[in-house]
């Protein structure tokens, strides 16, 4: 039986204040009931390095920041931490050695280098309060920032965290997650307020919008707002989350070119986060409201979702990664 373990960050409340981890039938779609795993409170955005290394947001009564553990430990527990962020970040982003916290309310982004597994605070690149700064993203020597509040994305050098540029978007549009294909010839953002995805086009360090499209025919409610946006493995379709809605929506990406397949219900409130499975037959969604995690298989051919297959509960869940180490055969 194949297996894939999975890891979710929660938000702080009486009922969550761990990392919870839990199990993937790879071939029915079954889900465990995630347990807690990591005494991380806050841990609301977690990222995984090469199968081993965890980051995650933390908040304690000392301070917020960043918390760290090597998932190869015999027992688990939290390796290091850095306590020195304003607040709790609500996503982190890990590249090789660096990790960055983004902090929507205080409009900053914190960078940290990691001696080991030791996260040592390098710079805080400030940028406005209520920024809404909501993600990083790498290209090349650049780190990509969406900025809600401010319909921007700003661009930032890896190296001197100088100002190196500006993606505006529409007037209360809200730019909140976005991806690259492999080979960053382009940027797909989705934008929380006016729940569109638009496509860039990228050549070096330029950004040229080629298309924007969007995800609802008509408002489903008064609180629509699109969330997480994830590529398939073979990068022919993206699953964009649209909370309020409460659906799934699935794209066909050919380029600048996209159609949207379907549009599911997630099978819970507030789809926060997706995932793909690590062999992209599966899709899980993480609903914060409803406090589940639910499970559709993926058609590897046609990209669309079929019907519920496992739900379990979860409280407060935010976002999921997958160790992609294969487990059983």
């Amino acid at each position: 039986m194949k297996q894939y373990t999975g890891y979710i960050g929660t938000y702080r409340s009486v009922q969550s204040n761990h990392i919870y981890r839990f199990v993937l039938d790879a071939e029915s779609g079954a889900l465990t009931i995630p347990e807690p795993y990591l005494p991380v409170p806050d841990s609301k955005y977690i990222a995984l390095r090469d199968d081993s290394v965890l980051v995650s947001t933390v908040r304690r009564e000392q301070g917020a920041g960043l918390a760290v553990t090597n998932l190869r430990l015999p027992s688990p527990h939290v390796t290091a931490e850095a306590l020195g962020d304003p607040g709790a970040g609500c996503h982190v982003a890990i590249a090789e050695d660096h990790v960055f916290t983004a902090d929507f309310h205080a409009g900053t982004v914190t960078c940290y280098r990691l001696n080991g597994l030791q996260p040592i605070q390098e710079h805080t690149i400030a940028i406005a309060p209520h920024a809404g700064c909501h993600q990083v993203l790498f290209h090349n020597d650049l780190l990509l920032i969406p900025c809600m509040e401010l319909d921007e994305c700003r661009l930032f050098s890896a190296v001197d965290y100088q100002p190196r540029g500006v993606i505006r978007f529409p007037k209360n549009s809200g730019p909140r997650h976005g991806i690259f294909d492999r080979a960053h010839r382009y940027l797909y953002l989705v934008s929380q307020k006016d729940n569109t995805i638009s496509c860039f086009a990228v050549q070096d360090t330029h950004f040229s919008l080629c298309g924007r499209l969007p995800l609802l025919d008509a408002p489903v409610s008064s609180c629509d707002e699109a969330a997480a946006i994830r590529f398939s493995p073979d990068e022919r379709f993206l699953y964009v989350s649209v909370r309020g809605a409460e659906q799934i929506i699935v794209l066909e990406a050919n380029g600048s070119q996209m159609q949207i397949l379907q549009r599911i219900d997630c099978g819970g409130q507030h789809p926060r986060d997706i995932a793909l499975s690590p062999d992209g037959h599966w899709l899980l969604s993480a609903n914060r409201c409803s406090d589940d995690i639910t499970c559709f298989p993926r058609d590897a051919v046609t990209g669309l979702l079929g019907p519920l297959c496992s739900r379990v509960p979860i409280h407060e869940g935010v976002s999921i990664v997958f160790d992609t180490t294969e487990k059983g055969r």
